[in-house]
């Protein structure tokens, strides 16, 4: 009798898990999808600045444009459609963390992996 009480009970408790670990995941959805399309066009860059050495902010939004990220446990997915504005918050990061440099030439800004 004990044994029948305690397994229905750990029963029930790995249910409440699972079912709030699938809830907090749900609510977390959106954020973990634009932070894996940050990561994927920081790589996309890194990569095109090792080939080319410099890249104007105009290459680099045209390089960015359409670049798409999803979760493997979602069906949902997301594209960059207005490549700007993606790129000036992530170049920002990129010079704060140190991994490339910015330089002004003939007022247009180039930027160099370090």
């Amino acid at each position: 009798m004990f044994d029948f009480i305690f397994k229905t009970l750990l029963f029930a408790l790995t249910i409440a898990f699972l079912g709030s670990w699938g809830m907090i995941k749900q609510q977390r959805k959106k954020q973990e999808l634009v932070s894996k399309l940050y990561r994927n066009v920081e790589s996309i860059i890194i990569k095109e600045l090792q080939n080319k050495k410099e890249l104007s902010i105009m290459e680099i939004e045209e390089i960015v444009k359409g670049t798409k990220a999803s979760l493997f446990w979602s069906k949902d997915k997301i594209k960059v459609i207005d490549s700007k504005l993606v790129c000036r918050k992530l170049l920002k990061n990129m010079v704060a963390k140190g991994l490339i440099t910015e330089q002004m030439r003939k007022n247009k800004k180039y930027f160099i992996l370090k």
